[in-house]
């Protein structure tokens, strides 16, 4: 994670479910659960004279004959349980090899996602970037090959950056409140500071009557040119607000 976060170019403290919706990468946990439930299918299939097998089905006889045993066989049910196929567990039957291992896959990526979107949905620090996420490799991420630029968008999409919004939050005594602050919406659509800045970068279908749904619209882009264009004023509003504050 921190070597993504690195590659992003974002602070080591930007919420972790930002940086896998921007790469569309499940956890390695999830990972891990894949790689445990391949095991246990080459477990089931494998010889009963195999030491490995004598020791799964005294694991498995013990969380059949014990309810309340956890081992690494019951840890396992449960995973698969959660998963849905609890019947091939019981049953032993996984079919096709194959197809089981790639439903399983599925199942444990739907999962991933389905956590992630429910995180992003109660979190503070989302009330942006879960407009503007869609748990996938991100387009622009490929798009713009200047890295000063591309971290500049990683920055803003990710609330990795110096607005009001984000630094207000943590201000004391007491935090600003979200509805007072300088947040994304206002740095790219509406600050006037920017204004300049703006109506050379930003197309005028973006720009006029500004609203969060254009906002979307222009962070959705992968036309090459609207979304080189909106890096450069990304990457140069930074610098303009920054020295403003000084």
């Amino acid at each position: 994670m921190q070597f993504c976060k690195k590659l992003l170019g974002v602070k080591k403290s930007t919420q972790n479910d930002f940086i896998y919706g921007e790469i569309g990468r499940l956890s390695d946990q999830s990972s891990r659960y894949y790689d445990i439930i391949k095991y246990w299918v080459k477990l089931v299939h494998s010889s009963d004279n195999k030491y490995i097998k004598n020791v799964y089905e005294l694991l498995r006889s013990d969380i059949e004959t014990q309810p309340n045993c956890v081992n690494w066989c019951s840890l396992v049910r449960d995973l698969i349980s959660t998963l849905g196929f609890y019947e091939i567990w019981l049953y032993l039957d996984v079919g096709n090899v194959k197809v089981f291992l790639f439903n399983v896959k599925q199942r444990i990526r739907d999962h991933f996602i389905q956590g992630w979107n429910g995180r992003l949905q109660d979190s503070s620090r989302a009330n942006f970037y879960k407009n503007v996420a869609n748990f996938s490799f991100q387009a622009y991420l490929e798009i713009l090959t200047i890295p000063k630029y591309r971290i500049s968008v990683s920055r803003l999409r990710v609330s990795s950056h110096g607005l009001y919004v984000e630094t207000g939050r943590w201000r004391r005594p007491h935090s600003v409140p979200y509805r007072v602050l300088d947040d994304e919406y206002h740095f790219v659509l509406e600050c006037r500071i920017l204004e300049d800045l703006r109506t050379k970068y930003i197309p005028s279908t973006y720009r006029t009557r500004p609203n969060m749904y254009k906002l979307i619209k222009i962070f959705d882009c992968t036309n090459k040119n609207t979304v080189g264009n909106l890096s450069i004023f990304i990457n140069k509003a930074f610098v303009i607000r920054n020295n403003d504050l000084l």
